[in-house]
């Protein structure tokens, strides 16, 4: 039988938009009670309570690698 999908958020780091109904944030987040991760996610409030949309699960070090990839980035 397969394991329930749980999810805890740990930290909450910040929203980088909020349309209303849509939140893009970034949160640190474990998974079925396994190690933490960085989340970048929409969330969408339905019936009161917020529901994961499509999102990025990254690692520390990814994280800082998109950081730094950022950062080295020219102005558009």
């Amino acid at each position: 039988m397969a394991k329930e999908f749980t999810y805890e958020i740990k930290k909450h780091i910040g929203v980088l938009s909020d349309s209303g109904t849509l939140t893009m944030e970034l949160n640190l987040i474990s998974y079925s009670g396994a190690g933490l991760k960085y989340d970048l996610r929409m969330w969408r409030m339905k019936d009161d309570k917020p529901t994961m949309q499509k999102g990025v699960t990254m690692t520390r070090e990814e994280l800082l690698a998109l950081r730094d990839l950022l950062n080295s980035m020219e102005e558009i």
